[in-house]
């Protein structure tokens, strides 16, 4: 089950990166939330100051959708994606700017999920599905994830945040933090917020230093839950929702054990599920600057383009991160 408070009440603010967003204290599985954003669907509306439109995720959540794989348990390092004049902020100070979000400050950081991720998640789920599998079975099993994981959170070469990623396994990024933001003791990750858009939901993983146990003791801490778990260094994500668009349709043959897919008649848009970490802190979390150059690659603006400034082509990108 998901996650409520006593206080069930959804709060509807400015998202880091600009525009509005409907937020929820604590994680809250797709199922509950359905049920909660209709039970307050009136008073949300309500509380849009800019624009109070017709809660468009609602049509996507209620839809009858054709079965896909669901929960699938990713393995993930860690990206920040930024635009130019922010690049050269980063640069120039050798490091990462918390930015101000709801009344304090925060590094803002999200999944990168590559081609050898979704082939390790495809395994995961057959061998949870069908536990008992022969070899020869195995064997007559064809990949099939990658015609689901078609949401934004799966596109590396795109993105909305602008064109320059920097990418660090996530024990490196959590070795700096620790030494540098939490005096060398282990960061605490709390189930900080469940935030919503028209069509996108996102599950926020606080990361702060013990510290500020008191500060945010409200949060649930992340050690092993429906959604997320975190060991060694390891953020473990089971995605409930991969695929924006759905085009085929998932059937389980339980009797050869084999995982198959389908053309649907008419593609399904639905809700996509993604992950924000927000590194609590103030300053710099400081790399040297060698080690952050070597870890910026190029992307493309996606359509939505949520950086707040001009973007370049992929070509003018590339060849600004020579310079």
């Amino acid at each position: 089950m998901g996650l409520f408070w006593e206080q069930n009440v959804f709060s509807v603010g400015e998202r880091s990166y600009g525009g509005e967003e409907v937020s929820h204290d604590g994680h809250i599985n797709i199922q509950d939330l359905t049920i909660k954003i209709e039970e307050n669907a009136s008073q949300i509306r309500i509380r849009f100051v800019k624009n109070k439109y017709h809660l468009k995720i609602l049509d996507y959540l209620l839809k009858e959708i054709p079965d896909y794989p669901t929960p699938v348990e990713f393995h993930i390092s860690v990206t920040h994606v930024t635009e130019e004049n922010a690049l050269q902020e980063i640069l120039n100070s050798e490091g990462f700017k918390a930015r101000e979000y709801k009344d304090d400050t925060f590094s803002w950081w999200s999944l990168k999920i590559n081609e050898e991720t979704i082939k390790e998640a495809e395994q995961r789920y057959l061998e949870e599905t069908f536990p008992d599998r022969t070899q020869e079975q195995r064997e007559k099993q064809e990949t099939f994830l990658n015609k689901f994981t078609t949401s934004p959170a799966f596109d590396i070469q795109k993105s909305r945040y602008g064109n320059f990623r920097f990418t660090f396994p996530l024990n490196e990024l959590m070795a700096a933090y620790k030494n540098q933001m939490c005096g060398g003791k282990d960061p605490v990750l709390r189930a900080y917020k469940t935030t919503f858009y028209r069509q996108e939901i996102m599950y926020v993983v606080l990361i702060h230093s013990p510290e500020d146990n008191e500060k945010f003791k409200k949060f649930p801490e992340i050690e092993s839950s429906l959604l997320f778990d975190y060991n060694n260094d390891t953020i473990i994500w089971k995605a409930q929702a991969i695929c924006d668009n759905i085009r085929y349709q998932l059937l389980l043959d339980q009797d050869n054990k084999i995982a198959e897919t389908k053309d649907v008649k008419w593609n399904q848009y639905y809700v996509w599920d993604h992950v924000g970490l927000a590194f609590h802190f103030s300053g710099v979390l400081h790399f040297p600057k060698e080690k952050l150059k070597q870890s910026i690659t190029c992307c493309e603006i996606d359509t939505i383009n949520l950086s707040g400034s001009y973007s370049s082509s992929l070509e003018e990108a590339e060849k600004k991160c020579l310079v």
